[in-house]
């Protein structure tokens, strides 16, 4: 839709909003911004994701008018939003990126075994040894700031949750369906080709394997 279809459909969906109606568009809005995601299956996204569903005509009308696409898929259970311009971009570093396609592989093989709708998760321990096999990195990289800062930059980024301590191999990860909108991926073949490109490359690569807007 054009700019000037954007903002009547935005004007003409927002003054039929309640007071309360309005609080909630107001709280929802910035969250995307500043998170990108609503995810269902996320405690604290919960309410205002199902209340994004509401009130989804307007806000994909407001964000098409700031040059933003607003996306709902509901079957991933997943509100988000996009954008073309690369200044509002996360671009992740090379070890972030690793990660993501490890955990889109552990995604991709208990989704296999687990009945459409359950939790996906693994452990600290569990990602740091498929890293390990990857050769990419030293042994016991889990152990390592960089490992632990870079699980903590992936939960911003509602890509996984875990409670606030990072124990080596105790603590257990939450893997959410937003990954699935991350990294697609077709096979485990396809992610184990993507990781083996990364052999030998910069530690510190900005890359665009996997990008958040």
């Amino acid at each position: 839709m054009t700019k000037n279809e954007a903002f009547k459909n935005f004007k003409e969906s927002y003054e039929r909003l309640s007071d309360s109606d309005r609080d909630a568009f107001s709280r929802i809005s910035l969250k995307l911004l500043d998170e990108t995601f609503l995810v269902k299956e996320r405690d604290e996204d919960r309410k205002d994701y199902l209340k994004a569903i509401d009130l989804i005509n307007g806000l994909r009308a407001y964000f098409a008018f700031i040059d933003y696409d607003l996306v709902s898929d509901a079957e991933k259970g997943v509100i988000y939003i996009r954008t073309e311009l690369d200044s509002n971009r996360v671009h992740l570093r090379k070890l972030e990126t690793i990660i993501l396609l490890v955990l889109r592989g552990i995604f991709y093989d208990e989704s296999t075994k687990a009945s459409i709708n359950a939790t996906i998760s693994t452990t600290v321990g569990e990602i740091a040894r498929q890293i390990d096999k990857t050769e990419i990195y030293p042994d016991n990289i889990g152990r390592t700031s960089e490992f632990r800062e870079s699980l903590k930059s992936l939960r911003r980024h509602k890509i996984i949750d875990f409670d606030q301590g990072l124990n080596f191999g105790e603590t257990p990860i939450v893997i959410y369906r937003s990954i699935l909108l991350v990294v697609d991926a077709a096979s485990i073949d396809d992610l184990t080709r993507r990781i083996e490109d990364y052999k030998g490359g910069p530690e510190n690569e900005a890359d665009n394997e996997a990008e958040a807007d």
